[in-house]
């Protein structure tokens, strides 16, 4: 066709060998597109689910067998014990420290149901760290600090891997283990884990001086106020991006 045409919600401009080579699996479609092979106009959320409008429909031996359930991972077992910290501490070191530790023991039964990552090792095993050293040395003047340039430093090194840290966890919104061999996914995300890296950078340093002041007590509710915006932002940026690569 060439006239005529109904008013689109996605269109995908490619030439034909292109699109023949992505079906018949010479290339992946997601590696073609970082490559500006084809270009996605309109709305992209067609191309974040395209395996599942056009993945093929299930025999009928499939159609009668279960699924298997598969285990997902879960950005709250990271989280969870540097705010419990950071939160308690605040308000009181020693109860603080030891409501830290209980609750990173008792994350670990969470992973029963849901697949552990280095990320939530590292994330307990630190906080653990963390809240022993304000027990023994009495000095969350420079513990809390060093905590938030240990968690900023965890984000910024797992982006000099294969898989930066956030893709572990926003995959199980994009057709799950296969995304993490989609290019744009993980570009997408690392540039995401870097900024978040280097926003709690800024962030340890910004405690150091507020851990000085007449401020200190208010410093949970402070620093958490830029990643309250940073999290809007990458809401944003995660359907933004790919998007605009997509458009070339």
């Amino acid at each position: 066709l060439s006239d005529s045409f109904k008013e689109y919600t996605t269109k995908i401009e490619t030439p034909y060998s292109v699109w023949c080579d992505i079906a018949g699996g010479k290339i992946r479609g997601d590696e073609a597109m970082m490559k500006g092979m084809y270009k996605v106009k309109g709305d992209f959320e067609l191309m974040l689910q395209w395996d599942t409008y056009f993945g093929g429909g299930a025999g009928e031996v499939e159609k009668e067998q279960k699924p298997v359930k598969q285990a997902k991972t879960n950005m709250m077992l990271v989280l969870l014990p540097w705010i419990v910290f950071w939160v308690a501490v605040s308000f009181n070191s020693y109860v603080g420290s030891l409501i830290s530790i209980v609750t990173c023991i008792a994350i670990s039964l969470f992973f029963f149901s849901n697949k552990k990552t280095i990320y939530d090792v590292i994330s307990s095993g630190a906080v653990i760290l963390c809240a022993l050293s304000v027990i023994c040395f009495d000095n969350k003047e420079l513990i809390m600090p060093v905590s938030y340039l240990g968690f900023g430093l965890m984000w910024t090194a797992s982006c000099f891997t294969k898989i930066p840290l956030t893709a572990h966890y926003s995959a199980n919104d994009y057709n799950g283990e296969s995304a993490l061999e989609n290019p744009l996914f993980i570009k997408t995300n690392l540039i995401l884990t870097m900024m978040w890296g280097i926003l709690y950078i800024l962030t340890a340093v910004m405690t150091y001086f507020i851990m000085k002041t007449s401020f200190a007590s208010y410093l949970a509710i402070i620093n958490n106020i830029l990643p309250i915006f940073m999290g809007i932002f990458t809401g944003w940026f995660q359907k933004w991006y790919p998007a605009k690569v997509a458009r070339g």
